[in-house]
């Protein structure tokens, strides 16, 4: 019994609040989505923002031990740090309204279209979100990054310019993988809610020749951002390899002169003509104290006064050179002297070199320019020989689902991919023109037979009505007939009795009495069978009658409510229910439902009738009465505890004259065919769900819009 309360429990009215039980099947759980985006988000900061920049930083910049460690930290803590919160943080705040849908979806509870839509529509704008949260990261970090090495570490000011193209390079490399990473990871839960909403309103709409163009244009230009600077810091070492060797030699050369020079001019002008480039100096310093003994261009009195990264410079043997890149871009050479102890140093500049790199860094750019054009140009006619063939395929299939046109054929241009898509469609619109021209002709037969079982149909019910109708007379006939026997049969009783009392005859007396009593007992039950068949006869003319009258009364159907039916349907076997000792378990219905309430009144009789008559001898005895509002109308059950029905009698005790119980209840076999055509009139339908043994439960359904069905 509590399995029958359990199911009925199910059949309740659900509450106001538009929410459909939808299966999850497909459903991608809330876990596994999120550690595919946090994979994407944690993968993008690492290879983008912290391997790529770091790649980068190798190919572009020329530092010393100093200027590393400052964009080391940088790269380290500065990129991972503002990528870690605006490509994971953020992005994973965005998204913890879907991950809350999803855990609730997966445990059972309702999907609720707004929120349906809403995860739908979220889903569809995070990569964006993302995408521009990671350029932003790139973006910021550079900016914080860059400005801290530069006060820290005393960067060239160069090396902040060729800086630059990072932002574009990283931000863009890293916002695309986040783009088409996030979509990726959340494909599963996009395809499963458009399932749901079956028509999801569109967002903005991105082309696949702009997610195409664009994704060429990043990689384009992270081509360009990575071979510019790793050609202009080769040039750089070279130059500065060049002017190192050039500036040692030549002040080797000045070393060897000044040796056999005491005068001091003259001193001078050999320092001065060992100089390299048009910035460029040389001066004599003291090894022992660092002062300055030759004139100095700048007027340096110390060799401190430089601020050479390397300022130890006794830690040297006779000669050396290094580049400086601290403040200023610097290579300086030196060469000792050790009688006397002097040190000559040249200072040379590489902008007084970097003609050739300058020339480079413009052809660079200009080719850049046009590789981008390039790019963009064969990209664009590529992308329109994608996307044009798709919009003739969507537009032919629009064609075909607004207007039925299928006359729509897709031009095959292409040998690839595209041209299979389209030879599909064209094969798929000439199978549809095939069956459509098969389903017309079927329709057309079906409409023929349908006229023709119509015709049928009414004449086997006028049929039926006329010979309901009609056999009327003859039985009433017959029993009045019979009824005007009985006084006779009764006279001639009297009559033989009275000559019995007058026969002297003992023989006679005794034929007269054996006469009396036979047609004493044979006539009366006789006459007695001849009313209660005509009695039954006549129940069964009704009967039909009836049945043959469902549907074809002039009252349209008008809202009721079923409860107020359900009270009417069992006032008519209250007596029957308190006899049998049966108890009525009843659920709320639906109400203002459209029906002919006489008939929907007959449908709840015969149904808890048959519970009554059917019930057997089970210790539990009760009918339970329930129904909910469904999609399209209403659903109703009556079920009882009753003998049951065998799975395979359960479709036969819906048709006329069958009795499949061994049980002697009344009733002529018609209630259940007669409860199927009331509610196929109504436009429902009715089924049962039984085991032997165990109950029955009848089930129908009543639709909220009524429709006249065709009656079979």
């Amino acid at each position: 019994m509590m399995n029958d309360h359990q199911t009925s429990a199910r059949h309740q009215k659900p509450s106001a609040a538009a929410t459909t039980r939808t299966s999850t099947g497909g459903l991608p759980t809330p876990r596994r989505t999120l550690l595919r985006l946090l994979r994407v988000w944690s993968l993008a900061v690492v290879v983008f923002g912290f391997g790529l920049a770091l790649t980068y930083a190798w190919f572009s910049w020329l530092l010393n031990e100093e200027q590393k460690r400052w964009m080391l930290w940088m790269h380290v803590v500065a990129l991972p740090f503002v990528g870690g919160v605006c490509v994971v943080a953020l992005p994973r705040r965005w998204y913890r309204p879907i991950h809350d849908a999803l855990s609730r979806w997966t445990a059972g509870g309702p999907v609720d279209r707004s929120e349906c839509l809403m995860v739908y529509e979220r889903a569809l704008r995070l990569p964006w979100d993302v995408a521009r949260s990671a350029f932003v990261a790139a973006a910021i970090a550079y900016a914080v990054g860059i400005a801290v090495v530069y006060v820290g570490a005393h960067l060239p000011f160069i090396e902040i310019v060729k800086t630059l193209p990072a932002i574009p390079l990283v931000g863009g490399m890293q916002g695309a993988f986040c783009y088409f990473g996030t979509a990726r990871a959340l494909q599963p839960v996009l395809s499963w809610c458009s399932i749901q909403l079956r028509h999801p309103r569109p967002l903005f709409r991105a082309s696949l020749e702009a997610k195409f163009l664009g994704t060429v244009c990043v990689l384009a230009i992270a081509a360009v951002c990575l071979l510019q600077p790793a050609a202009y810091k080769l040039g750089q070492i070279i130059t500065e390899r060049y002017m190192g060797d050039r500036a040692l030699t030549q002040l080797r050369a000045a070393a060897v002169r000044l040796s056999f020079v005491t005068r001091p001019a003259e001193r001078l002008m050999v320092l001065q003509d060992a100089a390299l480039g048009s910035q460029g100096y040389v001066f004599e310093s003291n090894v022992a104290d660092g002062s300055i003994i030759s004139a100095h261009p700048r007027g340096y009195r110390h060799v401190a006064e430089e601020r050479f990264r390397e300022s130890d410079l006794s830690r040297w043997d006779r000669e050396g050179v290094w580049v400086d890149r601290v403040g200023q871009h610097r290579v300086v050479a030196f060469v000792r002297s050790m009688n006397p102890p002097h040190l000559f140093t040249s200072v040379a500049f590489p902008s007084d070199f970097a003609l050739p790199l300058q020339q480079f860094v413009r052809f660079s750019w200009v080719v850049a320019f046009e590789v981008l054009g390039i790019v963009i140009l064969l990209g664009r006619y590529y992308t329109r020989g994608v996307t044009s063939p798709l919009a003739e395929l969507t537009d032919a299939a629009r064609k075909i689902a607004e207007y039925g046109d299928l006359s729509q054929h897709v031009p095959v241009a292409t040998n690839d991919e595209l041209s299979d898509v389209a030879r599909s469609f064209n094969h798929m619109v000439e199978e549809l023109q095939a069956s459509k021209t098969e389903l017309e002709e079927y329709t057309k037969r079906l409409e023929r037979s349908t006229q023709e079982l119509s015709a049928v149909n009414q004449e086997m019910e006028d049929v039926l009505r006329v010979v309901s109708h009609d056999l009327r007379a003859p039985l009433i006939n017959i029993q009045g007939f019979s009824t005007r026997l009985a006084p006779v049969i009764q006279d001639a009783v009297d009559t033989l009795q009275r000559a019995q009392s007058r026969c002297a005859d003992q023989a006679l007396s005794e034929h007269i009495t054996a006469l009396r009593q036979e047609l004493q007992s044979r006539c009366a039950e006789s006459l007695r069978f001849i009313s209660k068949s005509v009695e039954k006869m006549d129940a069964l003319l009704a009967s039909l009658l009836a049945v043959s009258r469902v549907g074809r009364r002039a009252d349209p159907p008008q809202p009721h409510d079923l409860d107020a039916i359900v009270d009417d349907a069992l006032a008519t076997v209250q007596h029957q229910l308190k006899e049998a000792a049966i108890q009525v378990i009843r659920h709320p219905l639906p109400a203002q439902v459209p029906c002919r309430r006489n008939e929907i009144n007959q449908v709840f009789a015969n149904l808890v009738s048959n519970a009554v008559n059917y019930m057997g001898a089970t210790g539990i005895r009760f009918i339970e009465i329930g129904g909910r509002d469904t999609e399209g109308g209403v659903e109703c059950f009556v079920r009882d505890t009753g003998i049951g029905i065998a799975l395979e009698d359960q479709e036969r005790v819906f048709q006329m004259f069958t009795r499949l119980q061994a049980v002697d209840v009344p009733g002529e076999g018609v209630g259940l065919s007669y409860v199927r055509k009331i509610l196929r009139a109504h436009g429902g339908r009715i089924w049962v769900v039984s085991q032997r043994g165990q109950g029955s439960t009848f089930y129908f359904t009543l639709p909220r819009h009524q429709q006249r069905t065709a009656e079979g």
